[in-house]
């Protein structure tokens, strides 16, 4: 089984997951690492819709959507030169979801696009405008009736790994594949101050909001 999905990443660029499978990075962002003292960092969600894999995650500095390819380019984009490179693992549900709990699910995900991101519900233990990624996944399968997580404000990646692991298969590991086209190094660099700026202007409003909270 394990060679078999490595096979289906490396020749497909949007592997057929069922609906609400979950997406957890490992080696992807040492502050989440630190904090929680955990490799995983981040989840996010597949759906499928129109023959297409669209993952749904909450990421700096807001809830999106992309489809897996996109999702995977990024990956392999920041994969390359990475001392330590993030891996990629899937769980898929050990029952899938009815069509109407996968409906329900994909709706609030949908509701939920361009949502602020958001780690102060987490630091302060209480519910705020923002989401983070545990969270919006917590919040999301909650929806299907499946699961009642409480406070999913509290849930950190790893701890959402832990609590699904008897409704869900074992995790494997997708391969992700090197760049298909690496961009010129100036292309890169701008990504790159693009990338910074952003966090700089995430960091910047996620403190303003925490000086405004008390």
């Amino acid at each position: 089984m394990h060679a078999l999905w490595l096979v289906l990443a490396l020749c497909a660029a949007s592997p057929d997951l069922d609906d609400g499978s979950l997406l957890f990075l490992q080696n992807c962002n040492s502050v989440v690492e630190y904090t929680t003292k955990d490799e995983i960092g981040h989840v996010s969600l597949a759906f499928r819709d129109g023959g297409e894999t669209w993952v749904y995650e909450a990421t700096p500095g807001k809830v999106r959507r992309l489809t897996f390819a996109e999702y995977q380019g990024e990956l392999a984009q920041i994969n390359h030169g990475k001392r330590e490179p993030i891996k990629l693992w899937v769980l898929e549900p050990q029952q899938k979801f009815t069509a109407s709990e996968a409906a329900a699910m994909q709706e609030f995900l949908d509701e939920q696009l361009g949502r602020r991101y958001s780690v102060k519900n987490y630091v302060r233990g209480k519910p705020g405008d923002g989401t983070h990624c545990a969270e919006l996944a917590a919040n999301t399968l909650n929806q299907s009736g499946r699961f009642d997580f409480a406070e999913p404000y509290k849930i950190y990646p790893a701890k959402l790994l832990e609590l699904v692991e008897s409704k869900y298969q074992p995790k494997v590991e997708l391969a992700i594949a090197p760049p298909v086209q690496l961009e010129p190094w100036y292309v890169r660099w701008a990504q790159c101050t693009q990338s910074t700026f952003g966090w700089c202007g995430w960091s910047c409003r996620e403190a303003w909001s925490f000086a405004t909270a008390w």
